[in-house]
Parts: C-alpha cells; structure tokens; sequence
C-alpha cells in the first residue's frame, strides 16, 4: 500500500461530481436504493504527474461513448489497486485487480470498472495522451492491458511510484529522473506485452464475473424477501445454481452466506438505531423487516456473528 486515505460518508451525488471534476465524466451504478457511500476523490500532484487517489464501496463505474463526447480523454489512466478488489474491462479485455496488480485505461474509449459494491481504493496516475504517443507511438498503446504485482515490471513501477510518493522534498532534477524512470519502466512493460498475443495472467473470466455483480445487484435489491432463496435468484437471472456459486466463489463466499450476511448487517444497522433512540420497534420487528422469518435461528446467527446477542449489542463507534 503505496498512499493512506481517510475514506469518509458522502451521498453518491457528491462522489459523481468530484470524480468527474478530477478524472473526467462516468456514470455510477451503485446498488439498488444506494445513496450515501464510503469513499471519495482526492487529486494530487507529485513528482511532475497529476494523479487521483478514488476510494468507493458502489457496484459499477462506467465510461461511455456519451461519457467520452462529454469531455476530451485526453489522459491515459495507469490505475494502481491499492486495497480491495475490482475488475477493470476495456477493448474487450478484463484484468481482476488485487493490491499491487496495475493497469492501463484509454480515456478515449469504453471502459467498465466494477467493485461489487466492496470497498475498493485505486491510485490513479494520469498520463497526457500528446506525451504517451510521442513516446511510444500509436501502435504499441492500448487500453486495458494489465500488469500484475508479481511481474518484474510492476513491482519495478510500484518502487518508483512509491518513490514519488514518499519524498515530497525531492529536488526538481531528481524528480525529473523519476518521471523518466517511471516512463522508461512503462515502455518496457508496453513493448514486452505488444509481443505476447495470449497474455492472461490477470485476464478475468468476464462473464463470471458479470454475473457475480448480477446477482449481488438482485440480492442487494431483494434480500428483505424472506421467501428468497438461491434457486429464485437463479431462476430470474436465468442461470443455473452451479453457475451462480461459481461467480461467488472469486469472492471467497457462497451465494447463501452472501443473502445471510446482507440480512444480519441490516439487523445490526436497525438495532444500533434501536439502541441510539432513532426507533423504538422490538428487535423482533427488525429481524422481520430484515428478511428473517425464523427468530431463534435470527439469535444465533447473529451472536455468531457479532458476538454479542441482539438484546446486548453494542453498536461499534463507525455507527455514531
């Protein structure tokens, strides 16, 4: 972890302005009903380059051809993933993103960056199109190729970065040789990978991954159903119960303990109000409201996983 940001709660409204002042225009896709987040946009200026440190817990970010008509694309984005997971797709290419794990955006084109509604920092580095192509050409430059943390070159351009970043006193010659280096190591990650047609270190199986944000998205919508279970979901996705499974699994999860987990965080949330005196229903009602139709089994997942019971919990400070 190169930088440290204290993400804050902001509405979505306000996340979408400072992202589009910063980085240019998107359109979010948060989850359903979704309207405060935690996260936000902050730029930065070091060692000659203007880069973006973007925080977010929403499901989607996109960029479109309306997005693009909107303003100039006048950057390539060398996107390094800081904490939290996301899956990055342009030019028919997805590369999953892990800490350390980089990529490069054209601004001038489609691209789909997906968090799955987790928390997710990135640090942005902004690189002026006129330069990129000067250096390098038109040819060897395209957006969505990937280089991973374990690579020579990536752990060579994190270093560099981390440089950068970490000596804000740097004189201007020696910050000057920085931002060469930094370019020096980008081409040769460019040229070595303009001669591997079949690089998929990073590459993600797109369509599981597609469907993991589909049925996040319906659970997120629907989780307050009690009647809801896997096989529904399954159903009105159109896929089958294996499939869906398959796409939780990259998260390390199953699609069960996904539905369970959106239900008890929304019972804590109620009963952290309870305690605060901004409701006054019974816990039992919360469980209810929440999508659990059996109390006794409500008390022990909850204990367990809190553990505290329902009656004795304590809400943790994030709450206040």
């Amino acid at each position: 972890m190169l930088t440290k940001t204290q993400a804050t709660r902001l509405p979505v409204e306000r996340f979408d302005t400072e992202l589009e002042q910063i980085c240019g225009s998107f359109d979010l896709r948060p989850a359903s009903g979704q309207r405060n987040m935690r996260g936000g946009v902050w730029c930065d200026r070091q060692g000659g380059f203007e880069m973006a440190h973007v925080a977010a817990d929403i499901m989607q970010i996109l960029r479109s051809s309306r997005n693009i008509r909107l303003d100039a694309g006048e950057n390539y984005f060398l996107i390094l993933q800081e904490e939290g997971r996301a899956l990055m797709c342009q030019n028919d290419t997805g590369c999953v993103l892990m800490p350390g794990d980089m990529v490069l955006i054209d601004s001038s084109c489609p691209s789909e960056f997906t968090f799955f509604g987790d928390y997710s920092r990135q640090l942005s580095l902004h690189l002026p199109r006129a330069e990129m192509h000067a250096r390098f050409g038109y040819n060897l430059i395209r957006g969505g190729i990937g280089v991973p943390r374990h690579d020579p070159s990536g752990k060579a351009l994190t270093a560099v970065l981390g440089k950068i970043l970490s000596d804000r006193n740097l004189p201007a010659a020696a910050q000057s040789h920085l931002r060469e280096a930094l370019f020096g190591l980008l081409g040769a990650a460019l040229y070595e990978r303009s001669a591997q047609d079949d690089f998929t270190s990073v590459e993600a199986d797109i369509g599981s991954a597609q469907d993991l944000a589909s049925a996040q998205c319906y659970i997120n919508a629907h989780y307050r159903n009690p009647d809801l279970n896997i096989q529904d979901i399954a159903d009105d996705l159109g896929m089958s119960i294996r499939q869906m499974q398959r796409s939780f699994a990259s998260i390390g999860i199953t699609p069960t303990k996904y539905l369970l987990s959106k239900r008890l965080e929304h019972a804590r949330r109620g009963i952290a109000e309870r305690n605060s005196g901004k409701r006054d229903d019974l816990i039992s009602s919360i469980a209810y409201e929440a999508g659990f139709s059996d109390l006794s089994y409500f008390q022990r997942t909850f204990r367990k996983t809190f553990g505290q019971p329902p009656g004795a919990f304590q809400r943790p400070a994030d709450d206040n």
